[in-house]
């Protein structure tokens, strides 16, 4: 590694990959009981992988440690959140896609979808849901951010690793950023679980402790 890339970096990185691959999963997918109940007889809601103080970190970890198995979930309502506010009842209530919210009529069009795939792409990496879910979907936006991070510990050359950083800032300023705080605000207006509320400040902070991170070293 290079001077003052320590190993304390690399685990901050390891945990926010683990936390945005599980928000961005329940995002993307549907979410399934027995996945749930796997994270929390792995107490992942108790047990989080890193600390922040980051205000809505904290909201996040206030949220979802609630759940546990004395206080288990109504999967029902999860399952209707996720539907509600994604778009799988019909119009979403809370739309994860950044051309809703960049476009000047607010809504869905080709352009920032064909954007992110090219920074995709220029990475060697593909969507497996490209052609079905636009490439725009937060839910792979932040499957690609993890791709970035996971890189990091492989990164040896000091350049590389300003090369990488600076994509990621860049990725996030122009794709994320102008419209991630209005996302999270339809999700804790509309959503009825303390899952999703959790789901919501975990995927923005997440995502803000990265960015200020990153802005570091780029």
């Amino acid at each position: 590694m290079t001077d003052g890339w320590t190993e304390i970096d690399t685990n901050f990185f390891k945990a926010y990959n683990m936390l945005l691959t599980f928000a961005g999963s329940f995002i993307l997918y549907q979410p399934h009981k027995g996945c749930i109940n796997d994270l929390i007889d792995g107490d992942l809601f108790k047990k989080f992988p890193v600390e922040s103080d980051n205000p809505g970190f904290l909201k996040a970890v206030s949220l979802l440690r609630t759940i546990d198995p004395d206080h288990p979930l109504n999967y029902e309502q999860v399952i209707e959140d996720h539907l509600e506010l994604f778009g799988g009842k019909g119009k979403a209530l809370a739309p994860p896609y950044t051309s809703v919210y960049m476009s000047a009529d607010h809504i869905m069009n080709d352009r920032a979808s064909s954007e992110v795939r090219k920074l995709y792409y220029a990475y060697g990496w593909k969507s497996r849901f490209e052609g079905e879910i636009p490439d725009d979907h937060l839910g792979i936006e932040l499957q690609f951010i993890t791709l970035l991070l996971d890189k990091y510990p492989e990164l040896e050359d000091e350049v590389c690793i300003k090369e990488v950083s600076k994509d990621l800032i860049k990725f996030i300023d122009h794709y994320i950023n102008p419209w991630i705080n209005k996302w999270n605000e339809s999700i804790q207006k509309n959503a009825h679980s303390q899952f999703y509320k959790g789901i919501g400040y975990l995927t923005v902070s997440g995502i803000e402790d990265v960015y200020s991170t990153i802005k570091k070293i780029a």
